[in-house]
């Protein structure tokens, strides 16, 4: 009876440490068993449909917040608060790439959709020099499904930009790992599908 009234102990403690809830921002990273949850709402701010138009060309993304989600490396294992999301980029007239329909697909890995991550920046980092106090941006990771160069990593980079009412993000979207071509292969592509550049994009109904 002893020993089994130490077993449940044991298992609570265990309960309890995976119960312990750490601010996705500014918080201390890795910590094994942890809940990294948005306390402050930030990702909130940047969920819904977002749409940059110039004459016939239009960039529209969707993001998603999703609270509580794995993440397992093999090394440490936590739970945190992600933004996911997809896009559709429209060039002169022509829709060149869509995935906003892998939204309503479940991966277990949140990395597997086009847009995924949770890193926040606020004022006087690296990442967001501009920002003002109480001001943040969103590092998002991003993927293009038909064009697979190896050694390429970007990043989408956004930050509210409203005008009154008009509620708006301004997107960077840019390179941080150049892309390698593997001996005697080629995979024919030097860029996404989506231009690298600067997006003003508004906020949709």
């Amino acid at each position: 009876m002893e020993i089994m009234f130490i077993y449940f102990i044991m298992a609570m403690c265990i309960g309890c440490k995976a119960q312990t809830i750490i601010p996705l921002y500014n918080g201390p990273t890795n910590v094994n068993g942890a809940y990294y949850k948005d306390t402050f709402n930030d990702l909130n701010r940047f969920e819904g449909t977002w749409k940059y138009t110039n004459g016939t060309t239009s960039l529209t993304i969707t993001l998603q917040k999703k609270e509580m989600q794995n993440f397992n490396d093999g090394h440490t294992q936590y739970y945190e608060d992600v933004l996911i999301g997809a896009y559709r980029y429209i060039e002169n007239g022509a829709e060149k790439i869509n995935t906003l329909s892998q939204l309503d697909i479940f991966y277990p890995n949140f990395f597997s959709y086009p847009i995924a991550g949770d890193i926040i920046a606020g004022p006087n980092t690296a990442a967001c020099p501009e920002c003002e106090f109480n001001e943040r941006k969103v590092l998002l990771s991003f993927s293009d499904p038909t064009r697979d160069i190896p050694g390429m990593e970007s990043v989408m980079a956004f930050i509210r930009s409203d005008e009154g009412n008009i509620q708006k993000l301004n997107l960077v979207f840019y390179v941080t790992s150049g892309g390698y071509q593997e001996e005697g292969q080629s995979s024919g592509f030097d860029s996404y599908t989506v231009p690298f550049g600067e997006y003003l994009l508004v906020k949709q109904p």
